[in-house]
């Protein structure tokens, strides 16, 4: 079978200037080039992705994600290897982008559709789909540049998903969606996806790429450092993300002593499941243990450890400290750990935000707090049951 997108040793670099001359009178008269050094924004990077298959791109800003889509679209040329795709390219890639600020909403559509390579007659014929989806029927004939960031992206998108494209491109722009429009957004690529549509998605929202994507891509540094399972490479790049937010040296405390320094800190937290080994993908039912380690400057009475999970959504699903679940800790000095221990995790499929706090008893400081620091993923094999949390059940006949 024939790949839909096919990435063959491909580099692309850009040049950074440190000094450039400003006009060409400058280039004449002091006959020197501007000062500038090469930036691999990808390099000798090699995939296939096949028809059908939906894949997430993932990574840190300035990895090379963009760069690869931008490439996917021709808007950009490699400077080395060869991008191959087969069929119809459909881009929703900035915000506006191809977008006139002063025509309306309405002429922007038959010039983006032209850009896309549609006849007018086929867009005058699906014109108002595309303004029921983006939901813009009062504002339609109003030039796009009085439009808000929300306005454009629901009509960019609104475009891009019905010119009918073999291969949609889709990058981060549905972060600045209402919740409404977000979940219209889903489904019509849910769609897409049945339909047997080719989709790549770049998102820093791994959430998503977990729940829409059949594989996923982890690229840093222009580099692919993962490709396989979106859950299992999500958790590899989460864990990497974590390994990098700890202190190089955790002995160099530059807090400890001095005016203003935090008497207990939080030094380091670990997700680890069986064997005190490091996981940041569950089953429903697995155990969880949450290990807080932490360094003293002076010594701390009565402190009160504390953890809570909520999902990616912003629902709050569980919470305990020292104080209401014990052991009570009299005082803290120098280092170590306290671990959490919770035998059976009974929340169900989704991703997952864990924070950690040290505070008093009293409640009125705190010392140190990690908020949605780590993330981690619950994944079901079976889709009952549905909800929140696992509750285990069971059924008569009377």
């Amino acid at each position: 079978m024939r790949a839909a997108i096919r990435f063959q040793g491909v580099s692309k670099r850009f040049r950074i200037y440190h000094q450039r001359h400003e006009n060409l009178k400058e280039v004449v008269l002091r006959r020197r080039r501007g000062v500038y050094e090469e930036f691999y924004a990808l390099r000798d990077v090699s995939f296939a992705v096949e028809p059908g298959s939906t894949v997430g791109i993932i990574g840190s800003n300035g990895s090379g994600k963009s760069t690869a889509l931008k490439l996917v679209a021709r808007i950009l040329h490699p400077n080395g290897g060869e991008v191959s795709v087969d069929g119809r390219v459909s881009a929703l890639l900035e915000l506006g982008t191809g977008f006139h600020p002063d025509y309306t909403g309405r002429e922007n559509i038959f010039l983006n559709g032209a850009l896309l390579g549609l006849r007018r007659e086929l867009i005058r014929r699906r014109l108002d789909d595309i303004i029921a989806f983006a939901g813009m029927e009062r504002f339609i004939d109003n030039p796009v540049k009085t439009y808000s960031s929300g306005m454009y992206m629901r009509l960019g998108f609104a475009i891009a998903v019905n010119v009918d494209p073999d291969v949609l491109l889709v990058d981060e722009v549905l972060a600045v969606g209402d919740a409404d429009f977000a979940q219209k957004c889903y489904e019509r690529i849910n769609r897409f996806r049945a339909d047997g549509k080719t989709i790549l998605l770049v998102s820093h929202d791994l959430a998503a790429v977990r729940r829409f994507c059949d594989r996923a891509l982890w690229i840093d540094r222009g580099s692919i450092c993962a490709d396989g399972d979106a859950s299992d490479v999500t958790a590899r790049y989460l864990a990497d993300v974590e390994h990098r937010h700890q202190p190089a040296d955790e002995s160099a405390d530059s807090t400890a002593g001095g005016a203003g320094a935090r008497p207990v800190q939080i030094a380091r937290v670990e997700l680890l499941g069986e064997g005190s080994r490091p996981q940041y993908v569950f089953e429903p039912g697995d155990p969880l243990r949450v290990r807080i380690s932490y360094r003293c400057s002076q010594r701390v009475d009565r402190p009160v450890f504390g953890m809570w999970i909520v999902r990616s959504d912003g629902v709050n699903c569980y919470g305990s400290n020292t104080r209401t679940a014990g052991p009570r800790i009299p005082f803290l000095e120098g280092r170590g750990s306290v671990t959490v221990t919770i035998p059976h995790l009974n929340l169900l499929d989704g991703g997952y935000l864990l924070s950690v706090t040290i505070g008093d008893e009293a409640e009125r400081v705190t010392y140190d707090l990690w908020e949605y620091r780590l993330e981690f993923r619950v994944r079901q094999k079976t889709p009952d049951p549905t909800g929140l949390v696992f509750m285990p059940a069971t059924w008569a006949i009377d």
